[in-house]
């Protein structure tokens, strides 16, 4: 993560601070800057490159996603995420939905939160009200897969899939195991409920 630079919003000066300096020991190399507003944040932004916002959701002044979309009205290329303690569906919709990268728990300790900014900064997304150890930039579903998802979402059986597809049942049937592991699901509707929730599939 050498040159990537983070800026960090919270109104809690103690946490503010103490999550910088665990943060700062843990990735050296990473420019971190911290701020307790909205208002303070869009000034950096237009003073300095910054690659990653992560913002509180609870603030003095509005939540973390008004400030997402705030900041990605204005500045479209920074990737933004939310620090939370209590992760809601609801949350996470509306985190998708202002065009998030990430939804990161306050619970999670300094070495899991560098490994999240890390998948953050490499390009995937990271969303913690995901089954345990699935991340989105975890999953690397094929074109085929996915099409299989998107055949499955709209009602279609295994058969009537290999027919649309021009391959046997049994193939299917192959791609389904793989599907159901990548996205640890115990079966083909819990699947598809995923990948419908998490937008691999529309």
């Amino acid at each position: 993560m050498t040159n990537c630079s983070l800026l960090f919003i919270d109104d809690h000066p103690l946490f503010r601070q103490g999550l910088v300096f665990a943060l700062g020991a843990a990735i050296p190399d990473m420019a971190i800057r911290d701020v307790g507003s909205l208002e303070e944040a869009l000034g950096v932004l237009d003073r300095h490159e910054i690659d990653l916002v992560l913002s509180d959701y609870r603030l003095e002044m509005g939540d973390g996603i008004d400030a997402i979309r705030r900041i990605r009205l204005k500045f479209p290329s920074i990737a933004c995420g939310i620090l939370c303690a209590d992760i809601t569906p609801q949350l996470s919709r509306q985190a998708r939905e202002c065009g998030a990268v990430a939804l990161l728990s306050k619970n999670r300790d300094v070495p899991s939160l560098v490994e999240a900014i890390t998948i953050v900064f490499d390009g995937g997304c990271v969303f913690d009200d995901l089954p345990d150890h699935l991340h989105l930039g975890d999953v690397r579903l094929s074109d085929r897969r996915l099409e299989i998802l998107r055949l499955a979402a709209y009602g279609n059986s295994n058969k009537e899939i290999a027919r649309q597809l021009n391959v046997t049942e049994r193939t299917i049937k192959d791609h389904w195991s793989q599907i159901l592991a990548q996205l640890s699901a115990s079966n083909r509707t819990q699947a598809v409920s995923l990948a419908l929730q998490y937008g691999l599939i529309e």
